[in-house]
């Protein structure tokens, strides 16, 4: 499974980079969200909840943040970006958690991705 490969910090996977090299790979940052938002959808009706995947997503809640902003870590991008980024990972555990998607808009997911995106341009 995608996700479970992301949370064990597999090869490839955003949260090796992050945590051994110090480097956010913005592309496999978007696989991280795109594979927990669909992670989302399938559970959205499910009463129980993987453990596994859970204890994943509430652990990126918040190690994410606290990771990058350490003094250490190079930024890239913009604090914008990465403030963006950190409600995008905040939004998406909540919407796993409680089965409410923090999107009233279908397309508001894509259009965040795409003011993400947008933001790495700008760097």
């Amino acid at each position: 499974m995608k996700l479970i490969d992301e949370f064990d910090a597999k090869e490839g996977s955003f949260l090796l980079e992050l945590r051994t090299d110090l480097n956010w790979n913005h592309r496999a940052f978007l696989n991280l969200l795109n594979n927990l938002l669909q992670e989302c959808k399938k559970t959205n009706d499910h009463i129980i909840l993987n453990r596994n995947i859970a204890e994943g997503v509430w652990y990126i809640s918040h190690f994410i943040k606290n990771w990058s902003t350490h003094r250490n870590f190079r930024k890239e991008y913009s604090d914008e970006y990465y403030e963006k980024a950190y409600e995008l990972i905040y939004d998406l555990a909540t919407y796993y958690f409680s089965s409410f998607s923090p999107y009233t808009s279908g397309d508001k997911f894509e259009t965040l991705l795409e003011e993400l995106e947008n933001l790495t341009k700008k760097t």
